[in-house]
């Protein structure tokens, strides 16, 4: 989950099928927001050794001389006309412009070059624009009082004038191109003031509802123009109503705190999903807190015998191929709803103690969904879809979900981004992930792209160096804690992750695991990690050999802390870190022996022995163990998720300390990983989050070089790189260490 810091910013998280995936996209900076590649790589061909991608398009050409992007600086720029200038002055190679202004300075002419601002209609992006109502709050706990809000916002002006064209009209939570976005049985809100003023007085007349006796604040973060014009046509229209409107900007850090604790009422929003499922809409929104003891569905249900498997009918959602029926197991329910369609009974037993710990300390996106909503049968859809296997069952499921979110309006949504491409015509290769930020070590610039000084630390943007103006800060530069689309961009330069993908593609790709495969039933995931693996300590100049051990912590790690805001419920919720272990690869072929299903590509075999799997992902190097990761239940796009923020990969040494050989022995190497709690404490106070919160290490292309907050962020090559021979390969480029 991605919140997008800025309006028109875009960094993707396309779904397994889709999901979220994307916070996770619009441009964090400028560059996630636009989502298709100028020119478009293709999908290289992993080699041998190093499955890892090889631009094609371009490529570096004998004829001009391209160079690797040594430095990569991030100038903190809040107010717009400042990245503007640094834009126009050839200072930046790509800048957070609002959406508005793209007409204005596409085409700008930067000495023989000129900057790109254009959008493409034709590549919708599953990046989202939404206003969060806190629905915990009165008067936000009033359906009619959210539905009214949603009539009263003027989207063709938020979309055309604010958001440039680069957003087009949506109406549900989880956007066009994923499994269970839906138009059928939804409301399309859409600016009416008289139908909002209308609901409104009907309240007054039946409830005695006084909009006068509410006083409503409206927070967006520092720097970002479109939110700051998106609040201001939403106190006006609001006020209209009667309500009493304020509007408050906010720092990042302060923004994310107040949304993460439910201490607002109204905030203005972006969300880039995750990774590639639409379980990452879901449980990020819809999800009202509620745990599960059990929940089961049943197909072709006769409506009377609906109450032999439910005790109560809480809801029924007509969907396109299925009257979906919801409430707690039992029997006695009497269901009088439509029979046109089969019906899909879905039954639960709620865990009320579970529930109720859910609800007394809220977490945004963590506990319960960001509005807070807690409708416990909408719930129990949200976590029977991660479940379900069979898709049309599944897409039914989400659909009813997604109907129900619509009609009650716990968010509003404002639009969907289609792909807007921005940076300077002298940068190359550009391309946008769906669910990451573009890798700037495959990005390069033409060997006559401007040099000017950029004011920072001496450095001048040239070719070598990547300038990217924008605005906001990471939470942090622990990815057990950031959960933004900063902290997400930085993490994808400077971390490896057990998963990839290869530019825009969306298929899972090895990165440090080299292969993987899953026990026949479905509840084991197996990850075999690359060897030769070191992790740079900048702050030090130390590094550190990554094995499996290191890659079972920082995933058992992000848990544990339970840092609030963060994205460990990606982790939490499909895996049982404390049930997972390390394996030597002779513990793995005894596994093996029995069979395991390897997926790579579209394909799927079954494997018995470490060189068959390695041969089916083309793999011939060394590796460095085995991940045993134990499922709570079978969950297909688990592979996804190892390819985002929270996964990233740091080394287990570095964050111990010295406490890292007891930490290894008491856990038996890994076997028994809850044995490292004795050296990771939940929350903030923690040793290990103290430490890589301010000094973050690498096992990616890029390392943390130098930062003051708020000013700037510089990023250095890592010349202890596993894969630095890609750099030589199209720079002819050899990292000296």
């Amino acid at each position: 989950m991605c919140l997008v810091v800025e309006g028109i910013t875009t960094k993707t998280i396309a779904i397994i099928i889709a999901v979220v995936v994307v916070i996770a996209i619009a441009a964090i900076l400028a560059t996630q927001l636009a989502p298709a590649p100028s020119p478009t790589p293709t999908s290289p061909t992993p080699t041998e050794t190093t499955p890892t991608p090889t631009p094609t398009s371009p490529t570096p050409t004998p004829t001009l001389k391209y160079s690797l992007h040594e430095t990569i600086l991030y100038i903190i720029a809040n107010e717009e006309m400042t990245r503007i200038q640094l834009y126009k002055a050839g200072v930046a190679d790509i800048a957070t412009i609002t959406p508005a202004r793209w007409a204005d300075l596409n085409g700008t002419p930067v000495g023989k070059f000129y900057l790109i601002l254009e959008r493409d209609p034709t590549k919708p992006r599953l990046t989202i624009q939404y206003v969060i109502l806190n629905t915990m709050r009165e008067p936000f706990n009033i359906p009619e009082v959210r539905q009214a809000l949603a009539w009263a916002v003027p989207y063709d002006t938020i979309l055309t004038s604010i958001f440039g064209n680069l957003y087009v009209r949506l109406y549900t939570i989880v956007p066009n191109g994923m499994m269970g976005y839906t138009e059928y049985g939804i409301v399309k809100y859409e600016y009416d003031r008289a139908k909002a003023q209308e609901i409104i007085n009907k309240l007054k007349e039946e409830r005695g509802f006084d909009p006068s006796k509410y006083e409503i604040t409206i927070y967006y973060n520092l720097g970002n123009t479109a939110r700051a014009q998106i609040a201001a046509l939403l106190q006006n229209e609001w006020t209209r109503l009667g309500f009493k409107v304020h509007v408050e900007v906010l720092n990042w850090p302060q923004f994310l705190d107040k949304i993460d604790h439910f201490n607002f009422d109204v905030a203005l929003l972006g969300w880039i999903p995750d990774y590639l499922d639409p379980d990452n809409y879901l449980m990020p929104f819809v999800w009202g807190g509620a745990e599960f003891k059990d929940l089961k569905y049943w197909e072709n249900v006769a409506a009377g015998d609906v109450g032999k498997y439910l005790s109560t009918v809480e809801r029924y959602v007509d969907t396109p191929n299925y009257i979906v029926v919801v409430g707690p197991q039992g029997t006695g329910a009497a269901y009088t709803g439509p029979t046109n369609k089969p019906l899909l009974v879905v039954g639960y037993v709620l865990d009320e103690e579970a529930t109720r710990e859910n609800w007394e300390k809220p977490v945004s996106m963590v506990t319960i969904g960001a509005p807070g909503w807690k409708d416990v049968p909408v719930s129990a859809l949200c976590k029977l879809s991660q479940r379900v296997l069979d898709p049309k069952v599944r897409e039914a499921i989400i659909n009813a979900a997604v109907i129900v979110y619509n009609n009650e309006a716990p968010m509003i949504m404002l639009g969907q981004a289609i792909t807007g491409r921005n940076y300077g015509s002298w940068v190359l290769n550009m391309y946008y992930p769906l669910t990451k930020s573009a890798r700037y070590d495959l990005v390069y610039e033409h060997p006559d792209a401007p040099v000017v000084d950029t004011g920072v630390l001496g450095i001048k943007n040239d070719p070598k160096t990547m300038v990217i103006a924008t605005i906001g800060w990471p939470d942090t530069f622990d990815p057990a804690k950031s959960y933004e689309s900063f902290g997400w961009e930085i993490f994808d330069q400077i971390y490896s992750k057990p998963i990839t993908y290869y530019y825009e593609n969306t298929e899972p790709e090895p990165e440090l695991a080299v292969a993987w495969a899953f026990s026949k039933e479905g509840d084991e995931l197996y990850l075999v990690i690359r060897g030769g693996v070191l992790a740079y300590d900048p702050w030090n100049r130390k590094t550190y050999p990554i094995d499996a051990t290191d890659v079972l912590f920082s995933l058992w790690r992000a848990v544990r802390l339970n840092l609030p805001g963060g994205a460990q419920w990606m982790i939490d919720s499909f895996i049982d870190v404390n049930a997972s272990q390390v394996l030597s690869e002779s513990e793995f072929e005894e596994v093996l022996s029995k069979g395991l299903v390897a997926v790579y590509h579209g394909k799927s075999v079954e494997v018995k022995s470490l060189s068959e799997l390695l041969g089916f992902f083309n793999y011939a190097g060394t590796t460095a163990g085995v991940v045993k990761l134990k499922m709570k239940f079978p969950y297909a796009p688990i592979l996804h998720i190892l390819t985002t923020g929270v996964a990233s990969v740091i080394p287990m040494e570095y964050a111990l300390g010295d406490k890292y050989e007891a930490a290894i022995t008491d856990s038996n190497n890994g076997k028994d990983p809850s044995a490292w709690a004795k050296y990771v404490i939940e929350g903030e106070e923690d040793e290990t989050y103290l430490r890589l919160k301010d000094y973050p290490v690498s096992t990616g292309p890029y390392y943390v070089a130098d930062y003051k907050e708020d000013a700037y962020i510089v990023l250095k090559i890592n010349p202890y790189y596993w894969n630095a021979t890609l750099w030589e390969k199209l720079y002819g480029y050899k990292p000296t260490p």
